[in-house]
């Protein structure tokens, strides 16, 4: 018989939240969710969070009856990547439109 844990429930670790932004039953195009930027032709940024780290994915979505659904296609990074990366997005060789660009680097800043 093993005996029962003189430690307190209190000193055990707390339990991760769940993340306030997981939508897997999709949305509309007039409903999109605050933490989710279009950036057009069917991508978006959205921003996210496990327990308490922050990820950003650029992500490819499908619409399907109306509804905006995730696909597997995109790239996740860490804030720490994200804000690296679009602290140094002047340097990358990008489309002519230079100014959607710095929009889109300011917005998830």
């Amino acid at each position: 018989m093993k005996r029962a844990s003189s430690e307190s429930a209190s000193s055990a670790a707390p339990a991760k939240k769940p993340s306030i932004f997981n939508n897997t039953d999709g949305f509309t195009a007039h409903s999109i969710p605050p933490n989710h930027y279009n950036l057009g032709m069917d991508n978006y940024d959205v921003i996210s969070d496990f327990g308490d780290v922050i990820n950003v994915q650029i992500r490819k979505f499908r619409t399907e009856n109306g509804r905006i659904f995730p696909t597997k296609n995109g790239v996740s990074f860490s804030s720490f990547v994200f804000e690296t990366l679009s602290n140094g997005i002047h340097r990358l060789p990008l489309p002519s439109n230079l100014e959607q660009a710095i929009i889109i680097r300011n917005t998830l800043l």
